[in-house]
């Protein structure tokens, strides 16, 4: 191996979570990431290191022009019923982020129902920060068309009906869960957890080749168990005027529920920094 490839590989390595958590964001399947993100290593070394200024901005684009090229073939070829996530139980002008929390409580509903652009642009804008003449650039668009693919989106994603929980009985529940997740408690666990609860999370917070989805009771309970250690971190908090949990100094993620009837039905583990970085985390 020469130096140049090393220097590719250690580039690309470095780059491979935050390109995971896009892909998965945008497709909502594990296997399709891992995929679209292996292709984009397979071009990062075909292509001209001279021709690429910036690497990291060069790969989002591979990535996510990827993912809109599987998007296109999936609406001409629909997929069963059963491959598609399961969902949780008009135009908004309004240009403001929603913020990783919110769009959360909307994650299978958003990749159902928007359009490959539309799901680009409120991902890529809301969740992880980008730019709009970023995205333009990718979507082969103008700003201004970029901002009104994430309205639109945003306006369909506010107008999907969510679990409406008071704020107390939220916290009640989000308590008893990092109490039971500190202490490896099953029952405690299964007491606040649906039980077809779907988890998400950002590849930084997961051992290498862990999934971004995990779904069911079972499944969850043992994960959590496993991360008995990383629970000791985490205190209660306010995310984007929610109950969470952020875990570790930082923080170094910060997890954000959806519960309905006193039962936690999806919560995400954020973990990539510039996720990190849009949500307002109080004590």
């Amino acid at each position: 191996m020469t130096a140049g490839s090393t220097d590719r590989v250690a580039v690309f390595d470095r780059e491979r979570p935050r390109l995971l958590a896009v892909a998965f964001r945008i497709l909502g399947s594990d296997a399709d990431a891992q995929d679209v993100v292996q292709d984009a290593w397979t071009r990062y070394v075909r292509a001209d290191a001279d021709e690429i200024r910036n690497v990291q901005a060069w790969l989002t684009t591979v990535v996510t022009r990827l993912c809109l090229d599987l998007l296109r073939r999936s609406r001409e070829e629909p997929r069963r019923p059963e491959d598609l996530p399961p969902a949780p139980g008009g135009d908004d002008p309004e240009d403001v982020a929603l913020l990783a929390g919110e769009l959360t409580a909307a994650f299978t509903v958003v990749v159902e129902a928007l359009t490959p652009p539309q799901r680009v642009a409120l991902i890529l804008h809301d969740v992880f920060g980008a730019p709009f003449d970023e995205i333009a650039h990718i979507l082969g668009t103008t700003e201004g068309s970029a901002k009104k693919l994430a309205s639109r989106a945003r306006g369909r994603v506010r107008g999907t009906p969510r679990p409406d929980v008071e704020s107390g009985e939220a916290r009640r529940v989000v308590g008893a869960f990092m109490q039971a997740a500190r202490q490896g408690d099953v029952d405690g666990l299964v007491e606040v957890l649906h039980p077809d609860v779907l988890r998400t999370a950002d590849p930084q917070v997961l051992r290498p080749g862990a999934p971004q989805r995990v779904q069911g009771i079972e499944a969850v309970v043992e994960e959590t168990r496993a991360m008995r250690a990383s629970a000791r971190r985490a205190r209660l908090a306010v995310i984007d005027g929610r109950p969470g949990i952020a875990v570790g100094p930082g923080p170094l993620a910060a997890l954000v529920f959806t519960i309905a009837d006193g039962l936690i039905v999806h919560y995400d583990v954020i973990a990539d920094p510039r996720r990190l970085a849009l949500l307002h985390i109080e004590d």
